[in-house]
């Protein structure tokens, strides 16, 4: 069994290495289109001589927020010897940059639409075929997760506090899975296929990405007599083979133009950042004047923030 301290501090050095090249990646996306695009938002050419500059440089000091966060909350639960912390700190940051990316990338272009060159398209589509995460399941890798977590739960009862943790982890990615699968968007007539190609590529991509991190909340309390350089290696050669997925959905993703989706229900006016009651839009996520905000009409919305309460009473109670 590995020891819970060494893999705390793997699992916390493999989530350094993984954001810094997800922040190189975030830096250079407002721009993966040309000068021409910032992010989705089609520009005119003088853009980044004036405003774009300073909304890209705002972009990059709201991209740092996270490390102000886990830096010294990291080097508090260092310093105080409560290294299994370290597996919900990850957790808790691995959301938290999402959220932020989310709500920083809205913001950005959410300020640039007034410098825009197009306009909202006049028709759009929504794809009706039920998807169900059964679908998306790879039962080999579900099969492995299985048994090396039930041998975890065997061979190393003495330490149940992290291995508590880990199942918690693992029902809240599940979880996060089932969302990622039944989230529902509208594609424009024009490019539909090509609209609904790279949807579907992206919800590939990012259900494989949970069932990574899956794996490495299981293997750091496994038997794994192997040296932390090992570790390193293997964070290398993941990082390696996630960015060229991550490089060819980019690709895939560039042959659909972007394009601004009309507000069909309203949302700008009923949404209220950060959260709001809005049982008429049965989304999860509402997009409104000042962001995107959580409906709470969504039962998804209410199991999450249960999910939450409950990850909290979980840390204070061990």
């Amino acid at each position: 069994m590995m020891d819970p301290v060494r893999g705390s501090l793997v699992l916390y050095a493999l989530f350094w290495l993984v954001r810094i090249n997800g922040c190189i990646r975030r830096g250079r996306q407002p721009l993966l289109r040309g000068r021409e695009w910032f992010f989705d938002v089609h520009v005119p050419p003088d853009f980044y001589d004036g405003a774009g500059r300073r909304l890209l440089h705002h972009y990059w000091m709201r991209m740092m927020m996270p490390f102000a966060v886990d830096i010294p909350i990291a080097t508090w639960i260092i310093m105080s010897g409560r290294f299994v912390w370290l597996n919900g700190l990850v957790a808790v940051l691995g959301v938290f940059i999402h959220i932020n990316h989310l709500i920083s990338v809205d913001l950005a272009e959410r300020q640039a639409r007034k410098f825009a060159l197009d306009e909202p398209v006049a028709a759009v589509m929504l794809s009706l075929t039920p998807r169900r995460l059964r679908q998306y399941v790879n039962w080999k890798l579900e099969l492995a997760l299985i048994v090396t977590t039930v041998s975890a739960l065997i061979w190393g009862r003495e330490h149940w506090k992290p291995l508590a943790i880990l199942l918690y982890l693992h029902v809240g990615l599940v979880y996060v899975k089932h969302l990622i699968v039944a989230w529902r968007r509208p594609v424009p007539r024009e490019q539909a296929e090509e609209h609904m190609a790279v949807q579907e590529a992206k919800r590939k991509y990012y259900l494989a990405t949970l069932d990574w991190w899956r794996g490495v909340l299981t293997m750091q309390v496994l038997v794994w007599p192997a040296p932390f350089v090992v570790w390193f290696v293997f964070a290398i050669v993941a990082t390696i083979v996630v960015e060229i997925k991550r490089k060819q959905l980019a690709r895939l993703a560039l042959r659909a133009r972007p394009v601004i989706m009309p507000d069909l229900l309203d949302q700008a006016k009923i949404a209220r950042w950060p959260l709001c009651y809005a049982p008429s839009a049965p989304l999860l996520m509402l997009k409104g004047a000042r962001g995107y905000s959580i409906n709470l009409a969504n039962t998804c919305a209410v199991i999450g923030l249960a999910y939450v309460a409950g990850f909290m009473v979980l840390g204070h109670a061990l």
